[in-house]
């Protein structure tokens, strides 16, 4: 049998109509005097923690224990009410595997030769299909498939569209930048060259963790979107700080399920932009706000610990000294790296890279890093934009001079 929202009892082998003014409390006390049934219940969550519907529910579990009888309530997530939280397990269903996934992919593939546009799909393609589809459910796998199919069945377009799905409250995905666009920062560039992309694949050896720490302004943001575009890996951005909700409970469970997402839309690269703001308040928060951070903070640490899919995460921070140690220590970030104030050469470098980006003379360069000892990379940048501004894009050394020293 089968009841939802819209009403009226459904006898799934017959295929008609029990009663069609049933309601989910008529439903239950139905199934309660079948020997042996099955009732499916779809859309009860939105119903659950009202009173009158856990109290039909808790009043017909005796008799379908004593009949054999089982009903089972089907929705995205549960927020049980303290009465059923004994009474009801909760199954987690996993997102599916690589033979589901193919499963929709065949789907597809089999429409598009009904209706005459037949593609001829290699391994490599297959493979590359399948693993963009990675974290889909198998409507949304069969969906981002159908609308790779009218682009040429290109793994960009599935994987773009799971990226779209991703975005929640507390979390968007992120545009990655080209290493060209990071001025100086060599040692960890050299560090993502020579141990995150050639230990990547291996699970033993992945480099699970990176730690920016440093002056504002000297390229962390900027730095996170570079290591995305290196690894060839999408860019998701959390926001611990959005995930906090009203609800007892409902920052922990958002948390849990960002990650969790994250999880199944591996491999990613995931940037926590200025997690000691996030993480504030962390070791009083057992008097200042019920826990509700210490909880955060709590299944963060678990799953920076615990987590083995390929999923790199770059934190960034101003305040070192404002992160609980248990956040910094070994096992949770491989490694740390402090973003001081650029040096000549660095200065020289950023200045290039700005001055390309606004089709200003290059050669300006050497003269900016001369004009911005003690500036910070976004500081340069700033130089050098106000130097353009004033001058219609052909700065002079006289324009760069009047632009520092403001």
């Amino acid at each position: 049998y089968l009841i939802a929202a819209s009403g009226g009892l459904r006898d799934l082998n017959k295929g008609s109509v029990s009663d069609p003014g049933a309601t989910f409390s008529k439903a239950l006390q139905f199934i309660a005097t079948r020997e042996s049934a099955f009732l499916v219940m779809l859309d009860f969550q939105h119903v659950v923690t009202n009173a009158v519907a856990y109290r039909a529910l808790l009043d017909a579990l005796p008799g379908c224990k004593a009949r054999g009888t089982m009903v089972l309530m089907v929705a995205p997530s549960w927020n049980l009410p303290a009465e059923l939280q004994h009474e009801v397990p909760i199954l987690h269903q996993s997102l599916p595997g690589p033979q589901q996934l193919a499963s929709a992919l065949d789907v597809i593939l089999e429409a598009s030769k009904e209706a005459g546009h037949a593609r001829d799909l290699d391994d490599s393609r297959r493979t590359a299909l399948l693993s963009a589809a990675r974290g889909l459910t198998v409507n949304e796998a069969e969906n981002a498939f159908a609308l790779a199919a009218c682009n040429g069945l290109l793994p960009a377009t599935v994987e773009a569209e799971k990226m779209r799905l991703v975005k929640s409250r507390c979390m968007t995905v992120e545009q990655p930048q080209d290493a060209d666009a990071l001025g100086g920062l060599g040692c960890l560039k050299a560090y993502i060259g020579e141990e995150v992309l050639p230990a990547r694949d291996d699970d033993k050896l992945r480099v699970r963790g990176l730690l920016l720490v440093g002056v504002p302004g000297t390229g962390k943001s900027l730095a996170a979107r570079v290591i995305a575009a290196m690894l060839n890996w999408p860019l998701v951005r959390l926001d611990l700080a959005a995930a906090k909700g009203s609800l007892v409970g409902e920052s922990e469970a958002t948390t849990r399920h960002a990650l969790s997402t994250v999880d199944a839309v591996a491999p990613a690269v995931l940037w926590i932009d200025e997690v000691e703001k996030a993480v504030g308040g962390f070791a009083s928060s057992a008097a200042t706000d019920g826990g509700t951070t210490l909880g955060m903070v709590g299944t963060l640490l678990t799953w920076l610990q615990e987590h083995d899919s390929p999923v790199l995460v770059v934190a960034t921070c101003n305040d070192y000294a404002k992160l609980p140690p248990e956040m910094v220590r070994a096992g949770r970030f491989d490694e740390r790296f402090f973003l001081d104030l650029p040096g000549d050469s660095e200065r020289s470098e950023i200045a290039a890279i700005h001055l390309g980006k606004l089709g200003c003379d290059p050669q300006h360069a050497g003269p900016v890093a001369n004009l911005s000892q003690d500036f910070t990379g976004a500081e340069i940048e700033q130089l050098v934009k106000s130097a353009a501004r004033r001058s219609r894009r052909n700065p002079t050394i006289e324009h760069l001079k009047a632009a520092a020293a403001e």
